[in-house]
């Protein structure tokens, strides 16, 4: 999928943002760098990043409940450890679990782009087996 793809199905699965003075907006659109979001009260339109959507755990959520993933579905474990060697496991979810994944692809060099063209709803998943 592409960014405006993951954007359009984040906000079907109830990703939504308020304008700066908690006014309602709706959205309107994405591409690979921006989202519009157009205020209810006046029709005034503006963007929003797409860097500051990554780092949103509520996108994050909304795609992965979109995509079919359902909220209680342990995805995997992180492991967080200390400078004296402890180490503790934490499950986690879908848009968790997904949201360090990504962080970790651009931390590699990679793009936002080729980071969504491989994600997948669990039917796809199941579907290629």
């Amino acid at each position: 999928m592409t960014i405006q793809e993951a954007m359009n199905i984040a906000a079907k699965g109830g990703y939504h943002i308020n304008g700066s003075d908690g006014a309602e907006t709706y959205y309107s659109g994405a591409n690979s760098e921006f989202s519009l979001w157009t205020r209810k009260d006046n029709d005034s339109s503006f963007m929003v990043a797409m860097e500051e959507t990554f780092l949103d755990p509520g996108f994050w959520s909304a795609l992965g409940q979109a995509l079919g993933y359902r909220k209680e579905q342990c995805q995997g474990r992180l492991m967080l450890s200390s400078s004296r060697g402890n180490a503790i496991y934490k499950e986690v979810d879908w848009a968790e679990y997904t949201m360090v994944r990504f962080i970790d692809h651009l931390a590699e060099g990679k793009t936002p782009d080729s980071f969504f063209t491989r994600l997948t709803s669990p039917a796809a998943v199941s579907t290629r087996g």
